[in-house]
């Protein structure tokens, strides 16, 4: 379909005298020796065009690449960027990536029914408000607030230059401090710092008794502070 597309836009922009003004159609016969060899040259410009302003289209959808992301400080060899993915400032990109040399494991929370549910309890984020208040929110999905059947740890390998986003929202966090089960922006500034805190496995089911020995990373490290303002 894209071909048919291309051919009938080279025609027309490219070879307008191939266009027959009187009945609207186009007409190969109409085309000389030299512009036929022309062709697959002028269709592979239109595609690689075509391709451009696709991927130009889904990167402003998007508000932000993979490329432009910023980061904190890398914690032996793992680096985290937090980035804001909706108009409101409600929706966020966590972002882990592998800048050493050698693979590692991440134990990012908690699994439930076999994976089927996956909860990265080892997400927090420290929140100042834009009135200089600063607490500390853990990830807390509200859908499954109450652990019930198999659990596993949420283990994710890491090879040395991979990376591991997450789509969460300001919803899905908590402070226990404060009883607040969400974070409210406040107009103005608010500051918001993600941090991820690598431990081993916390739990071993009796079909996987060697998960202990893996090669978890247990570090902690920052992300980049994103600032939001309402």
């Amino acid at each position: 379909m894209f071909l048919k597309f291309a051919r009938e836009i080279m025609l027309e922009w490219c070879f307008p005298r191939a266009v027959n003004s009187t009945i609207g159609c186009y007409s190969w016969e109409m085309l000389s020796e030299s512009d036929m060899k022309r062709i697959p040259t002028l269709i592979l410009r239109v595609s690689i065009w075509f391709l451009i302003s696709l991927t130009l289209s889904l990167t402003g959808a998007s508000g932000r690449t993979l490329d432009n992301l910023q980061w904190g400080q890398a914690i032996d060899g793992v680096q985290m960027s937090l980035s804001s993915t909706g108009s409101d400032g409600s929706s966020l990109q966590i972002a882990l990536r592998n800048v050493g040399d050698h693979d590692v494991t991440l134990n990012l929370g908690l699994m439930m029914a076999n994976g089927k549910v996956q909860l990265p309890n080892n997400i927090r984020l420290n929140v100042t408000d834009a009135q200089g208040k600063t607490r500390v929110f853990k990830f807390a999905d509200k859908r499954h607030a109450f652990v019930a059947g198999r659990v596993d740890d949420y283990v994710v390998p890491l090879r040395a230059g991979s990376m591991y986003t997450l789509q969460l929202t300001l919803n899905q966090f908590w402070c226990y401090e404060t009883k607040e089960f969400a974070i409210q922006l406040l107009p103005g500034r608010n500051l918001l710092t993600a941090q991820f805190e690598g431990t081993g496995a916390k739990v071993e089911n009796l079909d996987m008794p060697g998960i202990k020995l893996m090669n978890f990373w247990r570090s902690k490290v920052d992300s980049n502070t994103l600032t939001l303002e309402r």
